[in-house]
């Protein structure tokens, strides 16, 4: 009988553990950190804490910036990812060390499925279309006088990052300039317009806009002597701005700003060891760390709007599907687009809520076919261009 329990309960944790596997999967992910101070082993630890940070983005968890305390004087800031997509095991299968910086590549085991389910969105795909970096003015362009393409550096930094995670489809890089007003406020119809025709043109629902201020050097000192001691610094400014092109709402705005000793003499490449593994380069990649996690976290719960593309007497297809994980079943609710003109002709237009929902009751990669979910829903009044939303 003692033998019949011992097999029961070995049984019964076998399909627990079984669950809990099933519910997992395994990330691969590279993470790197600076050796200060000829700290090998810090540098090491802080490479592994990267590398699961970015296996943990791939897992669609959230990520957020913590200031670490101690005795309340501020050490550090680190990168923290959320309990809801804990770590279950991992082991280093690669590690580098070139002398400034630790590289690893590291295999972990994540529990994903809290992270697709924390918010009722998040397992939905939105279409990202991003803009390439762009100096704020004339006077920033200036400041990155010897640092030829970091504008290019930055930008495939930042939306390589944001394009880990499975909640965002990430579309090349657009390299038009468009122009947004810092200071604006109010209504901007000029953008509203602009962010309308893209959102025809891409199919984005959301848009990405950065903008670098300053990367100025300064010089310690004003004696020749003291500039003979020490290196000069440089700083990092830049802005990201999110909008979401149906609403014409900027979502997100934020500005990152740092400096570090400068010890590059020029020529150099942007895009080389040598620069990612000095003093500026670790801190350029640590601020696009930031607007990373702070893009992905602003992202991933926003509820996907979709636009009406085809309306027939018994059904209306939209422009999302399988590939952004529209799947049948789910609820849409309806938002009608009112188009108007002022006394000067110009056009405006906007999204009004409605009772009306629709289900989905066949999909395809790139779109749904929905009808009403009632009798009480009727299709007479959907046009094209109606916009709808998921229903929670």
């Amino acid at each position: 009988m003692r033998a019949f329990f011992t097999a029961l309960k070995i049984a019964a944790l076998a399909l627990v553990f079984g669950c809990q596997v099933a519910s997992a999967a395994w990330y691969t992910a590279r993470g790197s950190a600076p050796i200060i101070d000829g700290n090998v082993a810090q540098a090491r630890r802080e490479a592994i804490d990267d590398a699961l940070r970015n296996a943990a983005l791939q897992a669609g968890a959230d990520v957020s910036i913590e200031q670490v305390l101690e005795n309340g004087t501020l050490l550090n800031e680190r990168m923290q990812v959320r309990a809801r997509s804990p770590i279950r095991t991992m082991r280093v299968i690669e590690e580098q060390e070139s002398g400034k910086a630790v590289t690893v590549l590291v295999k972990a085991l994540i529990d994903d499925a809290a992270a697709k389910h924390d918010c009722y969105a998040g397992n939905i795909k939105k279409t990202v279309l991003p803009f390439l970096f762009r100096y704020e003015d004339p006077d920033a362009s200036l400041t990155a006088a010897g640092m030829d393409d970091f504008d290019n550096y930055l930008s495939s930094l930042i939306y390589g990052g944001i394009s880990q995670s499975p909640a965002l489809t990430i579309l090349p890089t657009d390299r038009s300039r468009l122009l947004i007003s810092r200071s604006a406020s109010g209504p901007n119809y000029s953008l509203q317009r602009t962010l309308d025709s893209i959102s025809r043109r891409t199919q984005a629902q959301f848009i990405i806009v950065g903008s670098i201020n300053s990367l100025a050097k300064s010089e310690v000192g004003e004696n020749a002597f003291t500039k003979m001691i020490y290196n000069p610094t440089r700083t990092i400014r830049f802005n990201i701005k999110v909008f979401d092109v149906y609403s014409g709402e900027m979502i997100l705005s934020k500005d990152y700003a740092g400096d570090a000793e400068w010890t590059l003499d020029s020529p150099f490449v942007i895009r080389s060891d040598r620069f990612a593994t000095s003093d500026y380069g670790q801190r350029v990649q640590q601020l696009a760390k930031y607007a990373i996690a702070d893009i992905v976290s602003t992202l991933r719960c926003q509820m996907p709007y979709a636009r009406v593309v085809q309306v027939t007497d018994t059904a209306i297809r939209i422009n999302l599907g399988s590939n952004d994980n529209i799947t049948t079943g789910m609820q849409f609710k309806l938002l009608h687009r009112s188009d108007y003109r002022d006394r000067h002709a110009m056009t405006y237009y906007q999204h009004s809520d409605t009772s009306s929902v629709y289900k989905v009751v066949d999909v395809s990669p790139n779109a749904s076919t929905l009808i009403p979910a009632s009798v009480g829903n009727q299709l007479m009044n959907v046009m094209l261009d109606d916009l709808v939303m998921l229903k929670p």
